[in-house]
């Protein structure tokens, strides 16, 4: 099933040098699809404590709990001038205020290096980004994402940063707490990559998941990496066709990006892109041809933006279908589809494990998912953008909406002008975190209580990120 598009190619583990300076100031910024390509980095905004002065831009891209509080990885704009845009961690008390014992009065920004401007079709390029953390069990964090692979392409690299739990660079990890992974060869920019889930291993490795592409991004193909704990590459972990250390995917789909990482026994299961589409790795390296349909589980139509593991076994993949028919107008609908622990359909969730959403009719034009987990209790969370406006959704094991849940099963909230649909939304208004089994809300600094499980807590405020 899979095909060799990756032969020959090389992998280069490079050190970074880059700076590490401290991070500041309110949030704003934009967003695209889940694997978007360069954006304009956002508009300064008027942080308003100091007689108009404007913070940089900043942007929220993923979040972990942390040491009680909260965790949260995406960009900033500090240092524009100098390095460009910058990988961006911060850690917030669990009342919502800066955790200051962490990094520089609570934030760290590590620079991969770069250019700090370059045209791609008139745009400014965004240099480094992180997309995923996961916290271990130590406390210390691992945060990947990408780093700007050239000046005058969107060549990316794969990054990853491991951060003591203080907040300082892990020098124990590749020598200075990053790591960068270059496809091809040294100094070509043949190729865009970013990750977007880690998964730590109890030994201390940790598989890392995302996608690549050539840099024209036309087909975007499943990527897996393993590390050991020191931050090199398992090269014990090998594929035909893939450079030592990975598993590259083949083109299943048009664009195949891996959304989510789960274990199951000695394997790895991932999953996300076109299709709703699943493979299972062997702890070796090699893909599974047993599991799915000659190795894949995939359901067409539409395209999975989160994955989580299903109590008992199996899969759960959420994500959108666009231009589905209701009453003649064409809409964007949710999809979940459930796989069995083997990769099948699972039928008891729905018709070939899938159930889409066209009533009522609140639930319609939904753009993306980005918020997934199951409850204790078997019922699933989905938090997803729908009409430019935050939702969250939750529904019984067997994908029924929860109609006990807010409003006939669904939680909405004001317009927000985005569609960005963030865990957090760094715009004005309310913001919400879905974290395990539990949800956060904030609005204008008042927590609202009264539609989530699990424990209450205020952990964001509309001044910060």
């Amino acid at each position: 099933m899979k095909r060799n598009v990756w032969s020959g190619w090389n992998l280069v583990v490079a050190v970074a040098a880059g700076a590490l300076v401290a991070g500041s100031g309110a949030c704003g910024g934009d967003d695209g699809d889940p694997d978007p390509g360069p954006t304009d980095a956002g508009t300064q905004t008027d942080a308003g404590t100091d007689g108009g002065t404007q913070a940089p831009a900043e942007e929220g891209r993923a979040l972990a709990a942390s040491n009680g509080g909260l965790i949260v990885v995406g960009s900033t704009e500090a240092n524009l001038a100098t390095t460009s845009v910058d990988v961006l961690v911060r850690r917030y008390t669990a009342t919502g205020d800066l955790d200051t014992t962490f990094g520089t009065q609570g934030s760290v920004v590590v620079d991969f290096e770069g250019p700090a401007t370059g045209a791609i079709s008139g745009e400014r390029e965004q240099a480094d980004r992180a997309d995923t953390v996961a916290v271990l069990a130590d406390g210390s964090l691992l945060v990947a994402g990408f780093a700007q692979g050239g000046a005058t392409s969107d060549s990316r690299d794969f990054a990853v940063v491991k951060l003591t739990p203080s907040g300082q660079l892990d020098t124990s990890f590749n020598k200075t707490g990053r790591s960068r992974l270059h496809f091809g060869a040294d100094g070509s920019v043949d190729f865009r990559g970013a990750v977007h889930r880690i998964l730590p291993m109890a030994d201390g490795r940790f598989y890392v998941g995302g996608f690549l592409t050539k840099s024209d991004g036309l087909d975007e193909d499943f990527a897996l990496i393993r590390y050991k704990a020191d931050g090199s590459l398992d090269t014990t972990f090998t594929s035909a066709g893939s450079p030592a250390g990975s598993w590259i995917g083949g083109a299943y789909t048009n664009a195949e990006s891996v959304q989510g990482i789960a274990i199951q026994g000695t394997s790895i299961v991932i999953g996300g892109g076109d299709d709703f589409a699943a493979v299972r790795i062997r702890p070796a390296g090699n893909q599974d041809l047993t599991f799915g349909t000659s190795g894949l589980a995939k359901s067409v139509g539409g395209r999975a933006h989160a994955m989580v593991a299903r109590p008992g076994g199996g899969f759960l993949l959420a994500g959108e279908r666009q231009d589905v028919k209701v009453g003649g107008t064409g809409y964007g609908v949710m999809k979940l589809v459930a796989y069995t622990a083997e990769g099948k359909p699972d039928v008891t969730f729905g018709p070939e494990g899938v159930r889409e959403f066209t009533a009522p009719e609140d639930v319609l034009d939904v753009v993306n998912v980005s918020g997934l987990a199951i409850q204790a209790d078997g019922k699933i969370l989905v938090y997803a953008n729908v009409r430019a406006k935050p939702a969250l959704f939750r529904f019984q094991a067997n994908g029924d909406l929860d109609t006990a849940f807010g409003t006939g099963g669904v939680v909405r909230w004001p317009e927000t002008q985005l569609t960005l649909p963030l865990f957090i939304r760094p715009t004005t208004g309310p913001k919400l975190v879905v974290s395990g089994d539990t949800a956060f809300v904030t609005d204008a600094n008042i927590y609202t209580p009264g539609f989530f499980p699990g424990p209450a807590r205020l952990l964001l405020k509309s001044t910060g990120l």
